[in-house]
């Protein structure tokens, strides 16, 4: 017996192997689920790598100005958390993270979470059991901006994955994740 199925879509698969061709390069197997995970990939690394370290770069509230009030979906002018980290282990850095975080949409304890500077956006989001939903909105590969050339001394271009984390259909949190395209080849 023959089987003949329908072939899954997959938005992005496709993105992944544009980027391939585009800048002709051959993503690792880790490399493609860090894209792809419909979450932080902090937990991923702590489960491949052990112990990870977490370092609060910059972290403070601000008003939102219209380009961020466009991703978070909120109005130019309301509060958020502009949060700036990079995950380390053994010193050596794995992963620069920026998130901006809809102030509004965040209950007490989150707020009070949030300014700890021991959990990360995932890890505030486990601990307080809230129930998610992640989109991916983009995966690239870009050149290193002057802070991530300093964070990680290369200047070769990164890995970029951009999500929203929406709770009760609204946009809570905005993300970016990046590292060295030469890292997780393994």
């Amino acid at each position: 017996m023959k089987f003949k199925g329908i072939i899954f879509e997959n938005k992005l698969r496709e993105k992944i192997s544009e980027l391939e061709k585009e800048y002709g390069t051959n993503l690792s197997t880790t490399q493609k689920i860090l894209l792809c995970e419909h979450g932080p990939i902090t937990t991923l690394l702590d489960v491949l790598y052990g112990d990870l370290h977490l370092f609060i770069l910059d972290q403070h509230l601000e008003k939102a100005d219209e380009n961020v009030a466009e991703l978070l979906q909120i109005e130019p002018g309301d509060e958020i958390d502009y949060r700036e980290v990079i995950v380390h282990k053994n010193g050596r850095p794995l992963i620069y993270t920026l998130s901006y975080i809809a102030i509004e949409r965040c209950s007490e304890e989150i707020f009070d979470d949030l300014m700890n500077e021991r959990l990360t956006t995932g890890g505030i989001i486990d601990k307080n059991v809230i129930e998610t939903f992640i989109t991916i909105k983009n995966i690239s590969i870009e050149s290193p901006s002057p802070t991530l050339k300093e964070l990680f001394k290369t200047n070769e271009n990164m890995l970029s994955r951009e999500y929203v984390m929406t709770h009760n259909k609204e946009i809570v949190i905005w993300t970016k994740e990046e590292y060295p395209l030469s890292y997780f080849k393994v």
